[in-house]
C-alpha cells in the first residue's frame, strides 16, 4: 500500500475517533451551513467506562456551543437546550439530528462540506473529576442524510 495513501487512512481514522481516560468519541460529523446561517449542529457516538455527564461542549468554529434536545410540544418540535446528557457505563450515546445534539452558535464562517471543525467535551464523573475529550468533526454536505443506524 502506498505510504501517502496510508498515512491519510491513519489520519481519517485519528479525525473521527478520540479517546481520553475512560470517554471515546466516534462518528464525529457537523452539517455545512448555508452563507449567512450563525448555527450549526454536530453530531457524534459518545461511550465511557464509568458512569458519566457530558456538562459543557465547545467548537474552534462557534463562539458557543450547547447541549441540545428536541421535544414535542402542543404537536411542534422545539430544541431545547440542557445542562448534561448522561453516559451510562458501556453504553453507547448517540448525539445527532432529531434528538440530542450539539448545538454551534454564532458561527464564525459557513461550515463547508469537507473542512473539519474542532469540538471538546467535558465529561464529568460521579466523584466529580472531569475529562476533557477532543476531537474533530468531518463537514458533511447539507443534504446528506444521517447515518441510518442512528436511533435515539
Amino acid at each position: 500500500m502506498n505510504k501517502f495513501l496510508l498515512a491519510g487512512l491513519v489520519a481519517c481514522v485519528a479525525m473521527s475517533q478520540a479517546i481520553a481516560g475512560e470517554v471515546k468519541v466516534g462518528d464525529a460529523w457537523a452539517r455545512a451551513t448555508a452563507p449567512g446561517q450563525d448555527a450549526g449542529m454536530a453530531a457524534v457516538k459518545v461511550s465511557s467506562a464509568k458512569d458519566a455527564r457530558i456538562v459543557a461542549v465547545t467548537c474552534t468554529a462557534s463562539n458557543t456551543a450547547e447541549l441540545h434536545t428536541m421535544v414535542h410540544e402542543n404537536g411542534v418540535m422545539k430544541m431545547r437546550q440542557v445542562d448534561y446528557f448522561e453516559l451510562k457505563a458501556n453504553q453507547e450515546l448517540l448525539l445527532g439530528p432529531g434528538g440530542n445534539h450539539l448545538m454551534l452558535i454564532g458561527l464564525k464562517k459557513p461550515l463547508k462540506a469537507g473542512d473539519s471543525v474542532g469540538l471538546t467535551l467535558t465529561v464529568e464523573f460521579a466523584d466529580k473529576h472531569k475529562e476533557q475529550v477532543e476531537f474533530k468533526a468531518e463537514v458533511r454536505p447539507m443534504t446528506e442524510m444521517p447515518n441510518k443506524h442512528m436511533h435515539h
